[in-house]
């Protein structure tokens, strides 16, 4: 008797945890579609409003004391500078406009492969296949384009930025062209990481066709 209510036990615990489980796929499925239009609405609305409108807002290198306004209160602020500031930019030229515009571009896709992925992965569980051939491809092409959209998207947006900065100060003295930018290289790592969870996709592919060969 004792087994038998333990075995009971067990199942219920089984079937609770299998019912937790789809649940939350659900509801990470559910959310990845949001997100994923989301995120596609407002970087197609930015990039189509910063063409239309010519404004264009960039993040640029600052090296600015803070005003003595800044403190006015009993606390007072005795030394701190700014080291970006974020600036609504018209009449650039055309190559800035379409380098902003591409970085802008890489991101929307990036985010839309993203969601896509985890939607369509989360599908396959529910599915009970997670380890089918289109999520290997899914999230191989996600790790590049994360990997490679950090290197060029930003890159290129920073070379954008840097355009945008000599043309609103003008020509810079003895020829100096700053050539830092600001790279997040947290995608980059991602991309990696989802690289490496690629080839462990192709693995558990592998052994699930040759467990179905057994059965």
């Amino acid at each position: 008797m004792m087994k038998t209510a333990q075995a009971e036990r067990a199942q219920r615990t089984s079937r609770l945890e299998h019912r937790l489980g789809r649940v939350l796929t659900w509801l990470v499925l559910i959310g990845a579609v949001l997100s994923g239009l989301l995120a596609t609405g407002i970087g197609a609305v930015t990039l189509v409003g910063q063409l239309l409108t010519d404004r264009f807002v960039v993040t640029l290198f600052a090296d600015a004391p803070l005003p003595s306004a800044a403190s006015t209160g009993t606390a007072q602020i005795h030394g701190g500078n700014f080291d970006t500031a974020e600036v609504t930019v018209t009449g650039l030229s055309a190559l800035p406009r379409f380098l902003l515009t591409l970085e802008g571009s890489t991101a929307l896709a990036t985010a839309l492969l993203v969601s896509a992925t985890v939607f369509y992965f989360c599908w396959s569980v529910l599915r009970r296949r997670p380890f089918n051939r289109p999520v290997f491809w899914l999230v191989a092409l996600v790790g590049y384009a994360l990997l490679l959209g950090t290197v060029l998207g930003q890159g290129l947006g920073g070379l954008g930025r840097m355009i945008a900065a000599g043309e609103l100060n003008g020509d810079a003295p003895d020829g100096f062209w700053p050539l830092a930018t600001l790279v997040d290289l947290a995608p980059a790592g991602t991309g990696l990481v989802l690289l490496v969870a690629a080839a462990a996709i192709s693995l558990g592919q592998r052994l699930q066709r040759e467990t179905d060969g057994l059965v």
